[in-house]
């Protein structure tokens, strides 16, 4: 391998490696990531089934072999904070000897990857370009997929949040562990969205991308299943993901739905035969997750457009901690009615059929807005006062 060119990104603290190296130096670096689509889940697969992709694989596979050099491949790696600092050439040739294959995604290049590896044998000597995109943190290395991904055929909404997540459900998983270690054993976040939720503290990933999304955006009518056609979106999203402190406020924000969670959950208060039977029903659902969620980031950042400093937003976070904490005391004093189930599922019943997710996602935004704005919660008999806002 020949490093060409080491230059630092210094918006985002991340450094560009560009080199050149054989297929071989190649296949021992990204053969483990290429097996797992990348190593980040949502990246696009080796596309297949398209005759178009069939003709144009085979031209490329043929000039392959012919001596053609592709546009480089753009390797994904994380190192630590530390030896990020002084990155120099001889200091990567060193880390990347001992890097974990865990540690290295391919965020560009996946069909040319195909290419090299079908035609490995013959030309296991042959130079091919290859850029390393070096990072402390996950989210930086998702923010250039994105910039990569732009104005290309655009990815659906849930693929690329999936890829944005898969590194920052460990993130966060990390950062709670750090802060609050009971809630961390008590959490977990389901990777097969076909296992139910049995219990307070089970989220599906699919659950979780939804909220991060609405949070960044600060929109409740999320539908990752649209294609991300509005580039603005885009935008509002690659802006929120570079931002520390907007994943610090996020992290903060589902640690409080968490323990919001775990509250009503333990309530004895029930309704036989509705959609929200019991306290475990709340939060089980994503509409009240992202309504929950999006009231919050509207408190500590203000609706979009609005901007905030960095010691503003942790001071508006801790506001929201203490509120939460208030509520959480409300609830334990009244666990047979302050949920007031029976009154919001009448509520839910008298919603309009037709797109009945995106009314009960404003149906709990506003009443979480309105919650948390409330400053004397302890004169509010319950959540009925809120359920009809």
């Amino acid at each position: 391998m020949k490093i060409l060119d080491l230059v630092d990104d210094v918006r985002s603290g991340c450094k560009s490696v560009l080199t050149t190296m054989t297929l071989e130096e190649y296949k021992k670096l990204s053969f483990f990531a290429f097996n797992n689509n990348g190593n980040i889940d949502g990246q696009r697969s080796v596309i297949k089934r398209s005759s178009t992709a069939a003709k144009i694989r085979k031209r490329m596979a043929d000039d392959f072999r012919k001596g053609a050099i592709f546009p480089q491949v753009v390797l994904g790696v994380l190192f630590s904070t530390e030896n990020m600092q002084n990155l120099d050439e001889s200091k990567f040739y060193m880390l990347l000897e001992s890097v974990n294959e865990g540690q290295i995604s391919i965020i560009d290049g996946m069909q040319r990857s195909n290419i090299y590896f079908e035609n490995y044998e013959d030309n296991k000597q042959q130079k091919i370009r290859v850029e390393f995109w070096c990072s402390d943190a996950s989210t930086k290395l998702l923010y250039r997929m994105l910039v990569l991904n732009t104005g290309q055929v655009p990815w659906n909404t849930r693929r690329q949040l999936e890829v944005i997540f898969d590194g920052i459900s460990n993130k966060i998983s990390e950062e709670i562990k750090k802060t609050d270690p009971l809630l961390d054993i008590q959490l977990n976040i389901l990777a097969v969205d076909e296992i139910k939720r049995r219990k307070a503290g089970m989220f599906k990933k699919s659950s979780l991308i939804e909220m991060y999304l609405g949070f960044n955006t600060r929109k409740v009518n999320v539908d990752v299943n649209d294609e991300l056609a509005d580039e603005f979106q885009r935008f509002d999203m690659m802006e929120a993901i570079d931002s520390a402190v907007n994943f610090e406020m996020f992290v903060d924000t589902f640690r409080n739905l968490c323990k919001l969670d775990f509250a009503v959950t333990a309530t004895s208060e029930t309704v036989e035969g509705k959609q929200f039977a019991s306290g475990q029903d709340l939060f089980r659902s994503d509409p009240v997750c992202l309504g929950f969620v999006v009231s919050c980031a509207e408190y500590i950042m203000g609706k979009m457009g609005v901007q905030r400093s960095d010691e503003e937003k942790r001071n508006r976070a801790l506001e929201l901690d203490n509120k939460i904490a208030k509520v959480i005391k409300c609830i334990e004093s009244k666990p047979e009615t302050y949920l007031s189930l029976e009154v919001l599922n009448e509520i839910v019943e008298k919603l309009p059929r037709t797109r009945i997710g995106d009314s009960l996602r404003h149906l709990f935004k506003n009443a979480f807005s309105e919650l948390i704005r409330y400053d004397k919660l302890e004169e509010i008999p319950s959540m009925e006062t809120f359920w009809r806002e």
